[in-house]
């Protein structure tokens, strides 16, 4: 006789089941009303339990026969947006399409007009909160909110991304791309040594230059803090030492707070102080002490505000104490204190966190993965060379102006390697989105009307959307014939517009809207008018509609200055330790097999693990793997092969 707690367990098996079964076909009903095509799944691939599990059983579903699997197995990697990219539409036969497990019914949507739809129907396609609810570390923010809240916080942050704001940013990325070099090159600049991980030097990079031109700290790089005294906080200088109070330095809380953030999403901020892991622990010391920099540098601001002194640049923090109502001494005198506070001091340290992560992680991987793809194509950074020299015509660095240089920049192909690189790898897979319970809506899709379920869960599909040939041309084969689809592949000169060419007019030719300032971001295009422009809804790497990114110009300002500094004196190849020492290669003639032997090994193993290794945690980035590269004097290269 079975026992009763066997007897109990088959009981809830069998509920878990039949509950399991009710809600599948319930789903499954909503997906044929819809008049939407669907694709049924087994389990909800973004279960938390599933995205723990995957890798074991996947590869054991992989096993089944073909027949069973063959119209869902693709969709069960939780990566497989960025690997597949369109083909699964192109399988299915349609630009959007539903998935339908019992925990969910998810819409994915690779068509440029249904993305304008939902984006610009924000009340009927919300942003799914739950998903953002983690980034409340340090409060509320425009990021994690909705409705009149979110207008509350879109309202007051905008402005600090306003154009006039950007030449302290142009400014700051020279000053620390400059820094990155030396990082790489030496102080002198002629050493060429292997960066085994340039991400993560990116990701200082990003970070040190929002860190200044947001809130006025200057972090030191290890080389600067040898060249001055830079033990503590000295005046606007952060270095190694942790000032008194702390016991951290603001280098190493940011560095550690926003490395590790992923834990952060995945377990309350409680748990990590009582974790038996060290690395949690760690990151909640990291996560009091930014905040406790924070509040220093906030009550700093207040008194400055109080005094009506003025600062430079962005001034995020600034900007947040103004727009909350909290007025200075001259406002004050001026009649202008009954202003009531409209954002509490939490919501202000919220956007402020969340400004340093959104600001920083982008831009990063932008960067990183520029260096590499250049790296694989020479004939690309080449022309970057050439075009970056023409722009600024040999002046020097100290010289180059935001409103003289700027605009050559986002103009030529320094631009179109930054739009380039944000298509096939962007820095979100997907744009979450949502439909409240109960309240399906109507989209057009191919001038027919069909309905999104209610309680739907939306993806708008960065990677299938900029690779769909309806809205990308292919490059020209130099003799005026486009090659075959070739979307998949790096080629930053498929944005580069021939003024006289007339074939591209259809995809070009559509009205262009500029945001409103004050409550949808920065003015201006995603990308320069000289360039190809895509589509409204093709291209979303910094999303779209109300809801798209704040930060989007600052971002393009801080990656173009970057690449400006690297490639006015430098190219970037594939570090190749793993496959023959310095010595070696120098044997080799310069073009010859043997070098060209040994690059493509490195370059297979680079396009593997950016093919292959990428994941999403918040964004899109290569974990557990590095590509190292190297760079060198221009006209010092190794391997150039004609």
């Amino acid at each position: 006789m079975a026992s009763p707690a066997v007897l109990t367990a088959s009981i809830l098996t069998i509920l878990y089941l039949l509950h399991n079964f009710r809600c599948l076909a319930r789903n499954i009903a909503a997906a044929k009303a819809s008049g939407i095509p669907y694709v049924i799944l087994p389990v909800n691939t973004f279960n938390i339990c599933w995205l723990i599990s995957y890798p074991l059983w996947l590869p054991i579903l992989q096993r089944l026969p073909t027949s069973w699997t063959s119209s869902w197995i693709q969709f069960m990697h939780p990566e497989w947006a960025y690997l597949l990219c369109h083909k699964p539409f192109e399988d299915i036969g349609s630009d959007i399409f539903l998935t339908v497990s019992p925990g969910r019914i998810q819409l994915w949507v690779a068509d440029a007009d249904v993305i304008n739809q939902i984006t610009t129907r924000r009340n009927d396609f919300p942003k799914p909160l739950k998903l953002y609810k983690r980034l409340d570390l340090y409060g509320k923010n425009v990021v994690s909110t909705e409705g009149s809240t979110w207008r509350q916080h879109r309202k007051i942050t905008a402005p600090s991304f306003s154009e006039r704001n950007n030449e302290l940013v142009f400014t700051e990325s020279l000053h620390h791309a400059q820094a990155l070099l030396k990082l790489w090159t030496g102080v002198n600049g002629d050493e060429s040594r292997t960066v085994s991980d340039p991400a993560a030097d990116t990701m200082r990079f990003a970070l040190y230059v929002i860190s200044r031109a947001g809130f006025g700290v200057r972090v030191l790089w290890p080389h600067e803090e040898r060249e001055q005294d830079a033990t503590g906080r000295n005046g606007l200088f952060m270095g190694s030492k942790p000032p008194p109070g702390h016991k951290m330095s603001y280098r190493e809380a940011l560095n550690s707070l926003l490395e590790n953030i992923v834990w952060t999403q995945v377990f309350p901020k409680w748990f990590l102080a009582y974790s038996p892991f060290k690395s949690h622990k760690h990151l909640y010391t990291a996560i009091n002490e930014w905040g406790k920099y924070m509040e220093e540098l906030y009550e700093a601001k207040k008194m400055e505000m109080q005094s009506d002194q003025k600062s430079e640049g962005l001034d995020l923090f600034g900007a947040l104490i103004k727009g909350a109502g909290m007025a200075s001494e001259a406002d004050q005198n001026n009649g202008q204190a009954a202003q009531k506070q409209t954002l509490s001091d939490s919501d202000i340290f919220g956007n402020a966190f969340v400004f340093m992560l959104a600001g920083h992680e982008t831009t990063a991987n932008v960067l990183h993965f520029s260096l590499v793809l250049l790296a694989l194509n020479w004939n690309t950074q080449k022309r970057l060379q050439e075009d970056t020299d023409k722009t600024l015509q040999g002046k020097p660095i100290s010289e180059w102006g935001y409103d003289e240089d700027f605009p050559k920049l986002f103009a030529g192909m320094g631009a179109a390697v930054m739009n380039e690189t944000l298509r096939i790898i962007p820095a979100i897979t997907g744009i979450p989105k949502t439909t409240m319970k109960d309240r399906p809506q109507h989209i057009t899709l191919q001038g027919r009307q069909v309905v999104v379920p209610g309680d739907c869960h939306i993806t708008l599909n960065g990677p299938a959307v900029h690779r769909h040939p309806r809205y990308w041309p292919c490059v020209s084969d130099g003799q005026g014939r486009s090659t075959s689809n070739d979307l998949g592949q790096f080629k930053p000169e498929r944005w580069l517009v021939d003024a006289g060419d007339s074939s591209s007019a259809s995809n070009t030719d559509h009205p262009v809207s500029f945001d409103d300032e004050d409550m949808r971001g920065p003015s201006g295009l995603d990308t320069s008018s000289s360039l190809f422009k895509p589509i409204k809804g093709s291209y979303i790497p910094f999303s779209d509609g109300y809801r798209s990114c704040l930060g989007r110009r600052f971002s393009q300002v801080e990656i173009l200055a970057a690449l400006a500094v690297i490639f006015r004196d430098y190219s970037v190849e594939l570090a190749v330790d793993q496959f023959s020492s310095d010595e070696q290669i120098d044997l080799m003639p310069k073009g010859g097999p043997e070098r060209q032997k040994v690059w493509q090994k490195a370059a297979d193993r680079a396009n593997y693990l950016l093919r292959e290794a990428l994941s999403s945690i918040i964004t899109l980035q290569m974990r557990g793997n590095q590509i190292p590269l190297r760079l060198v004097k221009r006209g010092n290269e190794r391997f150039v092969f004609e």
